[in-house]
C-alpha cells in the first residue's frame, strides 16, 4: 500500500486511524513513565544495588525514589528532569563508569531537600529551616541510604 493509497481513504478511517494510533502511543508513555517511577526500576542498575538495599531498609521505604528525588512540580517539568537524569544514568550505567562514591548533583540537592520540606514542614516551621533555605541533606544525608559502601557503610545480608 502507498502513500496515495493511504491518503486517498475516506476521512472517517484516516481520523479514527491516527486517534487509535495516537491512544497507543500515549498508553505506551503513561505506562513507560508510570514504570519508570518504580523503585523495583532503579534498584535493577548495579551501581544503585547498595542505595536500593539500604533504602529497602529505611524509615523512608514506603516513598519511591521519584518522591525525593523528582522536582515538585508540573508534569513537563517532572518528564523533562526524569529523561534528562534516566539519560545520564543509562550512559554512566552502560560505560560503567560512576565513580565509587556516587554523589547527588547540587540541582540533585536542591530538589531533595525541597521535597523534604515539603513532607516534614509542620516538624521544622517554627525553626530556622522553616524559614527557607534548609539544607536537610546536610544533617540527615544518611537518613535514608546510610554510608555508602566506600564510606565503610555496611552491606545487608543477601546483597552485593
Amino acid at each position: 500500500m502507498s502513500w496515495k493509497d493511504i491518503i486517498s481513504l475516506p476521512p472517517k478511517i484516516l481520523l479514527s486511524s491516527g486517534v487509535v494510533t495516537g491512544a497507543i502511543l500515549v498508553a505506551i508513555m503513561f505506562g513507560g513513565y508510570h514504570a519508570s517511577g518504580n523503585p523495583l526500576v532503579c534498584g535493577t542498575c548495579h551501581s544503585m544495588d547498595h542505595v536500593y538495599s539500604q533504602w529497602q531498609h529505611s524509615t523512608h521505604k514506603q516513598f519511591a525514589c521519584i518522591e525525593c528525588h523528582l522536582p515538585d512540580t508540573h508534569i513537563v517539568g517532572k518528564v523533562a528532569y526524569k529523561t534528562k537524569a534516566g539519560l545520564n544514568d543509562l550512559y554512566h550505567e552502560t560505560l560503567r563508569n560512576y565513580p565509587a562514591a556516587i554523589s547527588i548533583s547540587d540541582e540533585g540537592k536542591e530538589i531533595a531537600n525541597g521535597n523534604c520540606l515539603r513532607c516534614h514542614f509542620s516538624t521544622v516551621q517554627n525553626t530556622p529551616m522553616g524559614a527557607g533555605g534548609a539544607n536537610c541533606i546536610k544533617c540527615h544525608r544518611y537518613s535514608v541510604h546510610q554510608r555508602g559502601l566506600e564510606k565503610g557503610g555496611g552491606i545487608i545480608i543477601g546483597q552485593k
